[in-house]
């Protein structure tokens, strides 16, 4: 039995040998590099500093990001994903669900989205004319 356990989980991509500890993704996954910023959620302190990384994938519900530190596991993290054009695409509650440390000292951390609030584009108020007496 513990070797038909085995194939399975070779066969179904489980590593470790325990089934189902890997949970499957319901959001399909859009390999982007968008700047990120992102700070502890909520800041408790003034000087709680945002920290910058890249998103090494993207979907509705969770990112990869790549930085220089990494946050712990289980945090909550105030999240601002930034367009090409530097404008704030995203802007979101995100709790990190894994993290590691790269040969070369980069740090990738995995974070689902747990809250995001909508980011309107800024529009020009419309100009009162004058009526004349």
């Amino acid at each position: 039995m513990r070797e038909a356990v085995n194939q399975l989980s070779l066969d179904f991509g489980v590593c470790g040998g325990t089934l189902g500890s890997r949970a499957a993704r319901k959001a399909r996954r859009i390999a982007t590099v968008r700047q990120v910023e992102f700070a502890p959620f909520p800041r408790a302190r003034r000087d709680e500093r945002w920290s910058a990384g890249f998103t090494l994938d993207l979907s509705s519900q969770g990112a990869c990001l790549r930085t220089k530190e990494a946050a712990p596991v289980g945090s909550l993290l105030r999240v601002i994903v930034r367009g090409v054009d530097g404008r704030p695409t995203l802007d979101s509650v995100a709790r990190v669900v894994w993290s590691s440390c790269g040969r070369s000292g980069e740090v990738r951390m995995g974070l689902a989205m747990l809250a995001a609030r909508a980011r309107r584009p800024l529009r020009a108020l419309p100009r009162k004319t004058a009526v004349a007496a």
